[in-house]
C-alpha cells in the first residue's frame, strides 16, 4: 500500500487498504477494488482518503457519464466535466451520514492541489445525505453550490412477506397480487442468477439498463464492461425476468451484509403493460430478500412516484461542489441546476 502524504487526522493512500471500515455497500472494500477497474469514468487520477478505519475515494475524472446526464438535463453545459469526485456519482452513501471529518478536510485538501495541477476545475462531493452534507460543510466550510442531485429509496424488512404485502393499502395490495398472478399465468419467470450464468447474459441486458436513460437526452450510464464489472463485486448477482429464453428485464444486485442493494436495472417496455415486468420484478425480489433473511432493500433512484406509492422511503442525494475560486457564474448555474432537479424530483417539471 503506498501512502502518498499523511496529514493530522487523515492520510492520502495510493492503493486501497487490505481493510476498509464501510457502513453500506458502497463504501466497501469488495465495491470501491470493482471500480477501479471500470472505464465508464474517464479517469485522469485516483486516490483514497484515509480516516478512523473509513476511506473516501477520490477520482479526477476527464467525464463521467452519470454527471453528464445531470447536468445535460439541468441545462448547465458550463459545469464542464473536468471534475474531482470525492465517491463516483455512481454510488449511493445512503448510510455513511456522519463520516469522520477528517476524511473531507483530506478530501478537500487533496482536490484543491489536484486542481491548482491542472487535473480538474471543481470538486464535487455527490450523494451525501443532509446529515452526511452538513458534516461536510463543517469539516471544509460552504460550497460554491448545493444541489439536490436525487433521491434514492429504500424499505426495512420485518416479519415476512404475506405481512410486507399486508402492510400496502387495499386497493395497492390486490393490484399488486392481481398482477402477480397475472405474470405468472403468461409465463413470466423471475430468477436470481449469478456466477458464469450472470455474465453471459450482460448482452441481452445492456439494452435494457441503457434504455432508461433516454428520457432527458442522458448518455448511455453503463456499457458491457462496467456490468460485467459490477457482477464481480463479492456478492453481486442478476434478477433476471424471462418469458421462455427472452429476457424481459433485470434488475442488478448486491448482497451485502444484511442487506441487498439492486442498480441499474431495465425491463422490455414493449411487453410492460401484458406482463407486469417492474412489478413482478420488484415484488418476486422482495419475496426472496425475506426468504434469504435480508433486512433491508436499497432500491436506486428515479421511478419516484412508484416507488413511493410502493411504501419505499426516499432519501435525498445532495452534492456539494467546491471550487477554489468561486465566481457569481458558477453559483448560479448550480442555483439553476438545483431548481431543475428538484423540481424533477417532486413531480414538478
Amino acid at each position: 500500500m503506498t501512502t502518498t502524504r499523511t496529514e493530522a487526522g487523515w492520510s492520502l493512500l495510493g492503493e486501497l487498504p487490505e481493510r476498509v471500515v464501510s457502513g453500506c455497500l458502497y463504501d466497501s472494500a469488495g465495491w470501491l477494488r470493482m471500480w477501479e477497474t471500470t472505464g465508464v469514468e474517464r479517469r485522469v487520477r485516483h486516490g483514497y482518503v484515509h480516516a478512523e478505519g473509513q476511506v473516501l475515494p477520490l477520482y479526477a475524472l476527464s467525464g463521467s457519464p452519470f454527471w453528464h446526464g445531470y447536468v445535460t438535463q439541468a441545462a448547465q453545459a458550463q459545469l464542464g466535466s473536468r471534475h474531482v469526485f470525492a465517491g463516483s456519482t455512481y454510488s449511493m452513501y445512503t448510510k455513511r451520514d456522519a463520516f469522520p471529518e477528517a476524511l473531507a478536510r483530506g478530501a478537500h485538501a487533496t482536490a484543491m492541489e489536484w486542481i491548482a495541477a491542472g487535473d480538474a476545475d471543481l470538486l464535487i462531493a455527490p450523494n451525501l445525505t443532509a446529515a452526511a452534507a452538513a458534516t461536510w460543510e463543517d469539516a471544509v466550510g460552504p460550497p460554491a453550490g448545493r444541489v439536490l442531485l436525487d433521491r434514492t429509496y429504500s424499505s426495512d424488512l420485518s416479519g415476512d412477506f404475506d405481512d410486507h404485502l399486508g402492510r400496502l393499502p387495499r386497493k395497492l395490495r390486490m393490484d399488486v397480487q392481481r398482477r402477480l398472478r397475472r405474470a405468472d399465468e403468461r409465463g413470466l419467470r423471475i430468477d436470481m442468477v449469478e456466477g458464469p450464468e450472470a455474465h453471459e447474459l450482460v448482452p441481452s441486458a445492456l439494452p435494457l439498463v441503457v434504455g432508461t436513460t433516454d428520457e432527458h437526452g442522458w448518455p448511455a450510464l453503463y456499457d458491457e464492461d462496467t456490468l460485467h464489472a459490477l457482477l464481480r463485486t463479492p456478492g453481486a448477482l442478476l434478477a433476471v425476468a424471462r418469458v421462455d429464453d427472452r429476457v424481459a428485464g433485470v434488475f442488478f444486485g448486491f448482497r451485502h451484509d444484511a442487506e441487498v442493494t439492486f442498480l441499474c436495472g431495465g425491463v422490455d417496455y414493449s411487453g410492460l403493460t401484458e406482463l407486469s415486468t417492474y412489478v413482478a420484478l420488484m415484488y418476486r425480489c422482495t419475496e426472496w430478500a425475506y426468504a434469504n433473511e435480508f433486512r433491508r432493500i436499497e432500491w436506486g433512484r428515479d421511478n419516484y412516484r412508484f416507488k413511493e406509492r410502493h411504501g419505499l422511503v426516499g432519501t435525498d442525494l445532495w452534492a456539494l461542489v467546491h471550487s477554489p475560486d468561486p465566481t457569481p457564474a458558477l453559483g448560479a448555474a448550480l442555483a439553476g441546476m438545483h431548481r431543475v432537479m428538484a423540481a424533477y424530483i417532486e413531480g414538478r417539471g
